[in-house]
């Protein structure tokens, strides 16, 4: 089960078979969702309880 205070600004996740970039939390109200970006650029709000179920981190390989 992923924190959801683990997770770290522009890393790499995957949900649900997707690849998506983490973002930011919404500052906008109690419950806010938790907002990703896939590969396309379109935004994806995922809640707490989807987050620290079906979120997982991806490890990123870099070329040097």
């Amino acid at each position: 089960m992923l924190s959801t205070t683990a997770l770290q600004h522009n890393h790499l996740y995957q949900f649900r078979g997707q690849q998506l970039r983490y973002s930011h939390r919404s500052n906008c109200r109690v419950n806010a969702p938790f907002i990703f970006n896939d590969s396309k650029g379109r935004r994806k709000e995922l809640s707490q309880t989807q987050v620290q179920r079906e979120v997982f981190e991806l490890n990123e390989f870099c070329e040097n």
